[in-house]
């Protein structure tokens, strides 16, 4: 009986080596997180769309369609962490004016502020995350169903060259899609794919190379 994997890759042949190791970037990912999970590695979430994060460098990592977003429960929790330590500044301002120790007072103050500053900002990008990451799911959603992975080069492609041409890195694929749909800019300072150049030839059904520059 044939396979999820190979019912979906069914006549497929990759072009950049010619080979048949091919399933959809979807399964790909998915079979790499079932992997993850029986090896004991910490797992994540089963919906694609979820806050889960998968090990960085991984292959579920290099093909992900989007940065995830934090949920409203977890941004509360930020909060009240933020809140805490904050207080804990505040009480040592105070132990520094009970006591008129000058260095206690100016040390909590500077502390309390930025912890206060500190949680605003994280609170206000997780809000932030959850517009923009719902708002491109749709454009990074076209290109996910489209692509095609190949285990033998490990490439990335589009059979019919509907969405992009030619074949893509991982990284490339990932800059592409994050590209498209917004939030390029979500991309951690130590993932490959920051520094990826998507080739121009790729571009040409995705809006010219000045989006992804």
């Amino acid at each position: 009986m044939v396979n999820e994997s190979a019912q979906g890759a069914a006549g497929v042949m990759c072009p950049g080596c010619g080979g048949s190791s091919v399933r959809t970037v979807e399964q790909a990912r998915a079979e790499q997180k079932a992997g993850e999970k029986a090896g004991g590695k910490a797992g994540e979430k089963a919906d694609w769309r979820s806050g889960g994060k998968p090990e960085r460098g991984s292959l579920a990592d290099r093909l992900a369609v989007s940065p995830g977003a934090t949920d409203s429960f977890d941004s509360f929790m930020h909060f009240l962490e933020g809140m805490v330590f904050t207080g804990l500044g505040v009480g040592l301002a105070y132990t520094g004016v009970q006591q008129d120790k000058p260095l206690y007072t100016i040390g909590g103050v500077l502390l309390a502020v930025l912890l206060f500053v500190g949680t605003i900002v994280v609170i206000r990008g997780e809000a932030r995350e959850r517009v923009v990451v719902p708002r491109g799911e749709l454009r990074a959603e076209r290109l996910w169903r489209a692509g095609y992975y190949c285990s033998g080069c490990e490439s990335v492609f589009c059979p019919d060259g509907s969405q992009w041409q030619g074949t893509l890195t991982p990284e490339q694929f990932k800059k592409l899609m994050w590209t498209e749909a917004g939030y390029a800019d979500r991309l951690a300072h130590d993932d490959k794919a920051k520094e990826a150049t998507v080739p121009a030839e790729a571009l040409s059904r995705t809006g010219g190379p000045h989006r992804h520059v």
